[in-house]
């Protein structure tokens, strides 16, 4: 067999449609604009399920189709899922990954057409339902239980699957309510359970899932990819040092379940929508914390993407005034 012959022997046809669902979040959209940018001629559906923000997607992406899905509404995601031939999934917190992706499976094998699934999921390498805490699973959801469910779903449901595993912590948390409650009042970064983390920008991870729907590479199909940023894997406490050097004034770092709650508590219960979520958490960092030596740093985003992943200390000081709430 010739170089040529073998490299076609793994050659996936390229994608005309592909559908995107949690098109409005940050790492959705930047998946989409990868698309977009790099394939004009690949049709992107972009799926939502609040239909307001239909009117800044079509803004933001005027040549995309917009559609509503609900993953409890088998009928949505079947409408959502017509004529695709690439698919990327996403989920939030706390949902019935049974029922979702009982419904994405069965619409996903009406498509015949239907080439590559990238899914989304976040655990710790190697992690197996019967290592999580009994804690955690008294919640009955969330991404320690959830993920495990809907990866053992989709590997038993015998269609093309790719899954990117997100072994870091978003960027994009020190925005929110999770974090920068504390950050904002009093210089704080409050997070329980001082331990090692990486750390990952999610544009590069909607650049990893575009470029994974983009290959030709039928050898990334059944894989599955643990992504960081390849260059910070450190401690929360070594986390408040360099916010410090990259916000040009003292962060200090309080370990304490008191300051979390109280700095970042009501807000995470917004943010996930339980009044649980922050006694969830805790437990949530406890488990992090029992499995820190599991994160490593790799150069998965760049092989990916082709481009380096970007550093810890560049987002903090792109995103200085977002974080500590001083933005113009």
């Amino acid at each position: 067999m010739t170089t040529s012959q073998a490299r076609g022997a793994h050659t996936k046809p390229e994608l005309s449609r592909i559908a995107v669902f949690g098109a409005n979040n940050h790492i959705s959209r930047p998946l989409a604009a990868w698309i977009t940018e790099r394939s004009a001629q690949t049709q992107v559906r972009l799926i939502v399920r609040n239909p307001d923000h239909r009117e800044s997607l079509r803004q933001a992406f005027p040549g995309a189709e917009i559609v509503v899905a609900d993953y409890y509404d088998l009928a949505s995601v079947e409408q959502a899922l017509r004529s695709v031939n690439g698919l990327f999934v996403i989920t939030p917190d706390f949902l019935d990954e049974q029922r979702a992706m009982t419904n994405v499976i069965y619409a996903a094998r009406g498509e015949p057409g239907l080439l590559h699934i990238v899914r989304l999921v976040a655990d710790p390498p190697g992690m197996t339902m019967d290592r999580i805490p009994d804690a955690l699973k008294r919640f009955g959801g969330g991404t320690a239980v959830q993920h495990l469910r809907a990866k053992a779903l989709l590997e038993n449901s015998g269609l093309p699957v790719t899954f990117i595993n997100i072994g870091a912590y978003f960027m994009q948390n020190f925005k929110t309510p999770f974090f920068n409650g504390a950050l904002r009042a009093e210089r704080t970064l409050a997070v329980p359970r001082n331990r090692r983390m990486g750390f990952i920008d999610t544009q590069d991870i909607g650049a990893c899932a575009a470029a994974l729907l983009l290959s030709k590479d039928q050898r990334h199909i059944g894989q599955t990819y643990h992504l960081d940023n390849g260059h910070d894997v450190m401690w929360f406490d070594e986390v408040a040092q360099l916010m410090s050097q990259a916000f040009g004034e003292p962060i200090r770092y309080d370990g304490s379940d008191e300051t979390f709650l109280r700095f970042c508590g009501d807000g995470v219960k917004q943010y996930i929508g339980r009044p649980d979520a922050d006694a969830y958490f805790l437990h949530y960092f406890q488990f992090e914390q029992d499995n820190q030596t599991v994160w490593r740093k790799t150069d998965i985003v760049e092989f990916l993407s082709g481009r380096p992943a970007t550093r810890l200390s560049d987002w903090l000081k792109a995103n200085k005034g977002e974080i500590l709430g001083t933005a113009a």
